[in-house]
């Protein structure tokens, strides 16, 4: 059979809204469960080179409980660094960001009467503005964030059914990040595919040694599994849904779990 190469540009004319869904369950020492989800507003403008800028917003569904007043300003320091613009490809792989000095302004304009909740504050600022004026690095640390992970990932794949070699690199908080190579599936449905993308590795001995010094068992070695669900809608060039399983295991049950989802 011929195969036949899905080309998963990801296109959004006018506004596309996704509901992000992010949910851990950690049980390194004693158990701990974290959930959080937000709406993100994508706008497309086509650039003369082919790239396209996308202007994000992120918008939380329900705030943050004010019961600590630091908890509170660092978080009002990342939220007032969206919306942001970036640069990417015709897939929608991140290039780099876009009239990132405005960013900035906007964000100190944002954050100008943040000095006044904690006397902390203003260091805090400070300290990520610092970050922030560094294009490079803020970005690094961005896109660490469970959406920016799923959004930007549009690997090719073969829809007739053969498997695609692909590799994915996800972030485990707190602990670093983790090369995940696994192999992608596709199945052809009436207008687009389900795609699957699968990994099973050992965890490398660097990253053991950070996950030993938060969990008391020390087993020989940790197993990582990741699976990503993805729902392709061809006509509109748009992933409709994607969904990502992390977690971790000893051997005999699961010390860590992430799941992201994006519709």
């Amino acid at each position: 059979m011929e195969e036949n190469r899905v080309k998963p540009f990801q296109k959004y004319s006018g506004t596309h809204v996704y509901h992000m869904d992010d949910s851990l369950e950690v049980q390194f020492g004693e158990k701990k469960g974290f959930h959080s989800s937000c709406k993100l507003n994508i706008e497309e403008t086509e650039n003369e080179d082919q790239t396209k800028n996308w202007l994000i917003e992120k918008i939380e569904d329900t705030p943050l409980p004010s019961e600590n007043r630091l908890m509170e300003v660092f978080h009002e320091l990342e939220k007032s660094s969206y919306p942001v613009k970036i640069r990417v490809d015709e897939k929608g792989i991140f290039l780099n960001a876009a009239d990132h000095n405005q960013n900035v302004e906007n964000w100190k304009q944002k954050t100008a009467g943040l000095p006044e909740k904690s006397q902390h504050a203003d260091l805090f600022r400070n300290q990520y503005l610092s970050v922030l004026e560094d294009e490079k690095i803020f970005y690094r640390k961005k896109l660490k964030e469970p959406f920016w992970n799923l959004l930007l990932f549009a690997p090719y794949y073969a829809d007739n059914g053969e498997k695609t070699n692909e590799s994915f690199t996800w972030n485990i908080k707190g602990i670093g990040d983790i090369e995940c190579p696994g192999t992608i599936t596709a199945e052809q449905r009436d207008y687009g595919f389900d795609a699957f993308f699968n990994s099973e590795i050992t965890v490398p001995d660097q990253l053991k040694e950070e996950i030993d010094k938060k969990y008391s068992h020390h087993p020989g070695t940790y197993k990582a599994e990741l699976n990503i669900h993805m729902e392709y809608n061809s006509p509109k060039r748009q992933y409709s849904k994607k969904k990502a399983d992390f977690m971790i295991s000893d051997g005999e049950k699961i010390v860590y779990r992430e799941i992201s989802i994006i519709i």
